[in-house]
């Protein structure tokens, strides 16, 4: 009998434990594809990025993501909040779920873009990590 109670015992633990790690929320981008629109040197650019699966831990302080190579002319920000969504106790007006990527390319050549960060979790699913890269391609005027 005590055997029964013990092996159930395992067996729910097992199962809680393998829920949670499912029930994690998981980042998903619009767009998917790793490739940007192109950009043109001299040309202003400007595109969004919109992260979904769960609110995104985020503040001020907080970088959402990495150009590489520096002094390309190409930046990273969250976008502003939708001015509906700004109440008296909104703490920073600033939409965590969304990347805007913009700036005006100074020289031809290919751009990496990582964006990454956290998400919360809840009561029943840890917080969790996310990252994702895009390439940009800059090409001559």
């Amino acid at each position: 009998m005590n055997i029964l109670i013990l092996r159930s015992l395992v067996l729910g633990g097992i199962v809680f434990l393998s829920a949670c790690s499912v029930l994690s929320p998981k980042a998903e981008y619009i767009p998917d594809n790793e490739n940007l629109k192109p950009a043109t040197v001299g040309v202003s650019y400007f595109f969004k990025i919109k992260i979904l699966g769960g609110a995104v831990i985020g503040d001020s302080e907080r970088r959402i993501g990495f150009v590489s190579p520096d002094k390309t002319g190409i930046f990273l920000r969250n976008c502003p909040m939708e001015e509906w969504r700004i109440t008296p106790k909104t703490r920073d007006p600033f939409d965590y779920n969304c990347v805007e990527i913009y700036g005006t390319p100074v020289k031809p050549g290919v751009i990496k873009i990582i964006i990454g960060g956290g998400m919360y979790g809840s009561m029943i699913a840890p917080a969790s990590a996310f990252s994702k890269e895009y390439t940009l391609n800059v090409v001559k005027p």
